[in-house]
């Protein structure tokens, strides 16, 4: 049974889904000089924006952080800074900005969908 398919097509008759880019770190590039690069691929997807509720922000110790939240439900995973396994660095691109991944609150297996807080970083620029 696929939840996400079926929550999101009764929750976005007043909410629609976004689109956007899951940008996932698939990994570093070492220079000549040592300096490394993330490398990134990039997944388009679909995203149910929320804010991010005071409490949830307050449960996870980021209620005195500057920024600016929000909370969104991806259809598949995505995954924060893990140095033990090695993992994270992963963002969201939407509304023009690009948000870093800072806290999973549900992650339901590898294609399923997961509810995640993200945090603005900069604003998009065109490439």
């Amino acid at each position: 049974m696929n939840l996400f398919s079926l929550a999101s097509s009764m929750t976005s008759v007043i909410n629609p889904l976004t689109p956007a880019l899951l940008r996932r770190m698939t990994g570093t590039e070492l220079a000549a000089d040592y300096s490394t690069r993330p490398l990134y691929e990039d997944v388009p997807v679909m995203i149910d924006v929320q804010p991010a509720p005071g409490n949830i922000l307050q449960l996870i110790g980021d209620i005195a952080q500057q920024g600016e939240s929000r909370t969104i439900y991806l259809k598949g995973s995505a995954h924060t800074l893990s140095r033990p396994l090695q993992t994270g660095g992963d963002s969201v691109l939407f509304e023009g900005s690009e948000w870093l991944v800072t806290k999973i609150l549900e992650q339901w297996g590898t294609n399923t969908w997961c509810r995640l807080i993200v945090t603005r970083q900069t604003q998009q620029t065109a490439n």
